[in-house]
């Protein structure tokens, strides 16, 4: 990748949800629309990073089946255990491959390549390496 990304604020309210700190919350889904779209991302790492935070969590709620984040910390072992079971794949697994057809349905390379001016194949090659960043992000606050 050419340029770092973090997305230390994303983590930052997701830890603060599960913390119960109700006006972060408020903040998270805010922050979650604008990712959606990637609102003000700085580079194109940056943007198809802030799609996949947003995908990942939505797909959090997908794979659980619940929309509380701080509900889904507090789930045990044999609840996930049980999920990896029904979807019959795990949840790191299933979020990296959601994302990666959800950016290869919205065909992101090519429309983040020609925003920003970078290669297609570099996007592509580096792609699941964002996703499974973003994912384990995602994963380790939860658990």
């Amino acid at each position: 990748m050419t340029k770092p990304v973090e997305f230390g604020e994303f983590y930052s309210l997701l830890q603060a949800v599960i913390g119960g700190d109700e006006e972060k919350e408020k903040e998270l889904q805010w922050m979650l629309a604008e990712y959606e779209h990637a609102k003000g991302s700085t580079s194109s790492y940056d943007e198809l990073g802030q799609i996949f935070c947003h995908h990942g969590v939505m797909e959090l709620y997908e794979y659980t089946g619940v929309d509380n984040i701080k509900f889904i910390s507090s789930m045990e072992k044999s609840v996930w255990d049980y999920l990896q079971v029904r979807m019959q794949i795990s949840l790191p697994d299933y979020m990296v491959k959601s994302m990666l057809s959800h950016a290869k349905e919205h065909n992101l390379a090519n429309k983040i390549s020609s925003k920003w001016d970078v290669q297609i194949e570099e996007l592509d090659e580096n792609m699941e390496d964002l996703a499974k960043y973003v994912a384990d992000g995602i994963i380790e606050i939860i658990d």
